[in-house]
């Protein structure tokens, strides 16, 4: 699933400032029925960035409700931030995002191609990510210096993870062995922890081999989750995603199309999945 944006706090919010806010925002008491968790508020944010429901007015105006819902909420310091982190990072998915089909069709034919350097001219609004990306990774830092563990280890190698794909090459190798460190932690807190198994297993998927790429392997970790059995629907969207992509690196478009077929069961407008398909339906026409 792509300045400071209007409406929202200024990046480089200072953590300790942020803090004292999201403190004394908690109410004293809530009711048992009225108590907040990340997942709800930040549930319906992130399945409208992954089904493209969103536009960029709407966009802002979602992610600053959701911003607001986490301040006035009765989650504790540390939920806050790890909510506070997850809504930026899909700021940052909504704004590195492909925004139409035949784009992402393009998109595929490139990378079908080999021409990887021509995929960053897809990223048409990489400062807005970035700027997005950026904000994430305070939160996400302040959330790992509050709660170490797998599961924040894992979010800030994500948050990073997605930067790779927008800055400069320099930018690039200085934050890539950051971003693997990160979830090489996350596994070696938490072996079985889903999210950083399935980042590890899309490194494989999505990689050319040149670049470390290996789609079996990739296969043999989904597989590994699925028979885990899988906790959320946006981890089930990616390891389907993930199949399909191995699948399409080795040029086996079949069965890439019967993943992604299962992919958009979850989220039916999401852009990335209907491009591929796209691109894959009309090889099979030509």
């Amino acid at each position: 699933m792509h300045p400071t944006i209007c409406g929202t706090l200024p990046l480089g919010f200072p953590v300790l400032v942020t803090a004292a806010i999201l403190i004394f925002a908690v109410p004293l008491s809530a009711a048992a029925d009225e108590v907040d968790s990340v997942e709800t508020i930040i549930g319906p944010f992130r399945d409208a960035v992954y089904n493209h429901s969103l536009n960029d007015i709407e966009v802002r105006q979602s992610y600053q409700k959701t911003l607001n819902e986490i301040f006035s909420s009765n989650l504790n310091l540390i939920e806050a931030e790890h909510t506070r982190a997850l809504g930026a990072y899909y700021l940052g998915r909504y704004y590195q995002a492909i925004k139409n089909r035949e784009e992402m069709a393009a998109y595929a034919g490139d990378l079908r191609k080999g021409r990887y350097l021509a995929l960053r001219r897809y990223y048409t609004e990489r400062e807005a990510a970035l700027d997005a990306y950026k904000e994430a990774r305070i939160a996400a830092e302040s959330y790992l210096e509050l709660n170490p563990g797998a599961e924040s280890h894992s979010l800030l190698g994500e948050i990073l993870g997605q930067m790779l794909f927008l800055g400069s090459a320099g930018q690039a190798l200085a934050i890539g062995p950051k971003a693997r460190k990160q979830v090489k932690t996350a596994l070696e807190l938490n072996p079985d922890y889903q999210k950083a198994l399935i980042q590890e297993a899309s490194r494989l998927a999505y990689s050319p081999p040149a670049y470390g790429g290996n789609p079996e392997k990739a296969r043999e970790l989904y597989r590994r989750i699925l028979r885990e059995g899988i906790k959320d629907k946006e981890d089930e969207f990616n390891i389907y995603g993930g199949f399909a992509m191995a699948s399409f690196m080795e040029k086996d478009d079949a069965q890439a199309l019967s993943w992604f077929r299962e992919a958009l069961n979850l989220y039916p407008e999401n852009i990335f999945v209907l491009g591929m398909m796209d691109f894959l339906l009309e090889s099979f026409i030509g």
